[in-house]
């Protein structure tokens, strides 16, 4: 599913006083706590109107809450609100060059998905966005990728084929980015027409739908959902094309669509005569590999499976549009052979298309985190296999989990800051200095894995926080804290060995979860000045101990 989490900017600092500030900050992250809950339900007007709501109550000057309303716009269709509610973004982040800097990434990849061809002006508007982007934040890597394959597509190959250089030598490039940056750099005509990634999933029927049984045939991938109302608007001419295209044994039409209630998805299929190959993405993964950013999106493949047309959005002129796709994608041949996995290229899920929203910090406490160098979040997933050499780390996931993508790490990451700030917000700590700041070490995760994209329990992280403080001290200051928040400690702060290293564990039950949850944690210092810590969540403690295995599989080389 989705993620919408926040980092801190200061765009509430200029309220009239500090208790007004206080209690409009609270306010806002209160709405902004509502539009998260029904985004993650799938609610996405609900999500928009709460939204809308955090942007009232800052007097329009929240960039987190522009970008969170592009977001569920985008899940709407709304892609012209969502193009302004981004631009406004860049506005409101003010001073705050990380936040306009995504902002400016965030309008620059929906001009890309809302535009028709290669000479569309919202092109050249995306690549000025890009630059603006990597001159506001230079480590923005997810920019830098966009951009390089951006101007390798329009055919800058020389240009295109530096940025992705640098994204590929750049310390927070993604491993399977970087293997797509690194095939493009090797032969730059494979951006023009970029493979799409194995795809297999039932169709309503019972049958099978996958890119191997389509090979031969252009096919339309049209992403929808029920709840959409342009995707309800373009069913009259999704089926007016396949009429006409009915004669073509070659072409088809198979429809995606991203609701989460089976039954209102068959409802609809059969109360609007969709006489096509439709299947219902219920975990998401078609949706992740074709990089959709929003409903409607068509994606046309050739004979071969490869992507030579894509729009998001839908408008009169469309039907006419993706007509002429195809006709130039039919009259293209196949392949002698199909593609070898060695060359066939999986094309990786971009980064989500709206950067999770960033929530305000809490006046009058304003938290610096103190965040690790860079270099601990280089790491990498092979199988089952996390290694990360800064550290010397390796950690065995289980088998049909996935290792969350750099997005969703920033995504859980400023959702951690964001609960850091409002723990201060409700509760200050001794810590806090005279004017109200507070250094914060700042124990930013580094790897996640889950059976789903949403990474509760059943789940485990790994995150490195840069501070002197003991692993011990540390941990029986998180057991105070976790007791606060109302858990109960079943394992108070002990010792054990794993492999010649030892941990301090503490294991604890959070009643208070829907379902509860049990915990495992477990904290090393490595190199004198890096606290480790492996977190284990479960949805029993059945299922806690069975997990085990992970924390017994975790190696730390390094003194």
């Amino acid at each position: 599913m989705l993620a919408w989490f926040g980092l801190a900017n200061s765009s509430l600092a200029q309220q009239s006083s500090p208790s007004e500030s206080k209690d409009s900050s609270q306010a806002v992250l209160d709405a902004i706590d509502r539009a998260d809950a029904f985004a993650t339900q799938g609610q996405y007007q609900r999500a928009l109107d709460a939204y809308r709501e955090a942007d009232q109550i800052s007097n329009h000057d929240c960039a987190d809450c522009d970008l969170g309303k592009a977001n569920m716009e985008c899940y709407l269709g709304d892609f012209a609100s969502a193009l302004d509610d981004a631009k406004h973004a860049e506005t409101a982040a003010g001073s705050n060059r990380i936040l306009a800097a995504q902002a400016c990434e965030v309008r620059a990849k929906l001009l890309v998905a809302t535009s028709s061809s290669a000479d569309d002006a919202k092109v050249t508007e995306a690549e000025s966005q890009l630059r603006q982007a990597l001159a506001l934040d230079p480590k923005k890597s997810n920019a830098r990728y966009e951009l390089g394959m951006l101007l390798v597509q329009l055919g800058h190959d020389k240009e295109g084929v530096d940025e992705l250089k640098a994204y590929v030598s750049g310390p927070l490039a993604s491993p399977r980015y970087v293997d797509r940056a690194n095939r493009i750099i090797a032969d730059p005509t494979r951006a023009r027409a970029l493979p799409s990634e194995d795809f297999s999933i039932q169709s309503l029927d019972g049958g099978t739908i996958s890119k191997a049984g389509l090979r031969g045939k252009v096919v339309l991938l049209d992403f929808w959902a029920s709840w959409c109302g342009p995707c309800r608007v373009s069913m009259p001419a999704i089926a007016d094309l396949r009429q006409k295209l009915s004669a073509k044994s070659d072409f088809e039409i198979v429809g995606i669509s991203a609701d989460e209630d089976e039954g209102a998805w068959k409802q609809f299929v059969k109360e609007h005569d969709m006489s096509w190959p439709e299947a219902i993405d219920l975990d998401g993964q078609i949706r992740r590999s074709f990089d959709v950013p929003g409903f409607p999106t068509y994606v046309l493949l050739d004979r071969d499976g490869g992507i030579v047309f894509r729009q998001t959005g839908f408008d009169d002129t469309l039907e006419s549009t993706i007509a002429a796709a195809v006709a130039r994608a039919l009259a293209k041949p196949m392949t002698a052979q199909p593609a070898s996995s060695a060359s066939a290229a999986s094309q990786p899920a971009s980064p989500p298309l709206v950067p999770a929203p960033e929530a305000q910090p809490p006046r009058p406490v304003r938290v610096h985190f103190l965040q690790p160098p860079d270099d601990v979040a280089n790491g990498d997933v092979s199988g089952r296999l996390y290694r990360n050499e800064f550290l010397g780390l390796k950690l065995t996931f289980p088998s049909g989990w996935t290792a969350a993508q750099p997005d969703e790490i920033d995504g859980l990451n400023r959702a951690r800051m964001r609960g850091i700030e409002r723990a201060q917000q409700a509760h200050p700590g001794a810590d806090v200095a005279a004017d109200g700041s507070l250094d914060w070490p700042f124990a930013q995760i580094i790897f996640a894995a889950s059976p789903d994209a949403r990474y509760a329990a059943p789940s485990v992280a790994v995150s490195v926080a840069q501070s002197d403080q003991t692993a011990a001290d540390s941990a029986r200051r998180d057991a105070d804290e976790f007791k606060a928040q109302g858990m109960t400690i079943l394992a108070p702060p002990h010792e054990v060995s794993l492999g010649k290293r030892a941990f301090i564990r503490i294991d604890m039950q959070s009643a208070q979860a829907d379902p509860p949850m049990w915990i495992t944690m477990l904290e090393t210092t490595v190199s004198r000045h890096f606290r480790v810590t492996l977190e284990i969540r479960a949805r029993s403690r059945a299922e806690l101990d069975q997990l085990d295995a992970v924390a017994q599989s975790l190696v730390i080389a390094k003194p």
